[in-house]
């Protein structure tokens, strides 16, 4: 039975979520100014007219002041910025729920992990090189981050600078809080596949 883990698609829709509203707080800041203040403005006098009365009335424009320039420069980089960011949060959301980049596949050969960034090759690991899997909590900056822990027979196959992961060899920890499966559902299936030999090796 082969085994496949990717990104939880729950937390693609969260990004999804929070991508639309930053959409629509720059097209606010940038154009309606519906939430957003808009920029500082003066009357300008630019006409005069006759109203139904026959008196003399003047025509206006709003302009700009020397305050608001600045205000509409601050709106238009940061609204511009703040677009380009959801839409491409909003892109990438969407792409990986119609095509999952995969963490990491299990067959009855070995184990593939994708640890070195998605523009690089993931790693096969051969279930004779693994001695030992298990789930748990590691702390990063503060933090508890669930992990699948593989330990290696021998310690320079472990990756030394991996991504989504730690490496403390002979263990590589697996970062697996953006999993569509927990840790230890993953660590249970994987340890079926690992040879009952090396099992009771590790055992003696």
């Amino acid at each position: 039975m082969n085994l496949t883990v990717s990104r939880s698609p729950l937390r693609l829709l969260v990004f999804a979520l929070l991508a639309v509203p930053a959409i629509l707080l720059a097209v606010d800041m940038t154009i309606s100014n519906k939430w957003v203040r808009a920029p500082e403005t003066t009357d300008v006098v630019v006409g005069q007219t006759t109203d139904e009365s026959g008196e003399m009335v003047d025509i206006t424009n709003q302009v700009l002041t020397d305050t608001g320039r600045a205000e509409r420069r601050r709106d238009i980089l940061f609204g511009g910025a703040l677009f380009l960011g959801g839409v491409a949060a909003l892109g990438w959301a969407f792409r990986e729920l119609a095509r999952p980049t995969f963490f990491l596949v299990a067959d009855d050969t070995g184990l593939v992990v994708r640890v070195d960034g998605v523009r690089q090759p993931p790693r096969r690991f051969e279930w004779a090189s693994i001695a030992e899997l298990r789930s748990g909590l590691i702390s990063e900056d503060g933090i508890d981050v669930p992990v699948l822990s593989i330990r290696f027979f021998d310690s320079a196959d472990v990756p030394h600078l991996p991504a989504g992961a730690t490496s403390v060899p002979p263990w590589l920890h697996l970062h697996a809080d953006e999993w569509d499966q927990p840790a230890h559902q993953v660590a249970a299936l994987l340890d079926l596949k690992v040879p009952a030999s090396q099992r009771s090796e590790e055992a003696t």
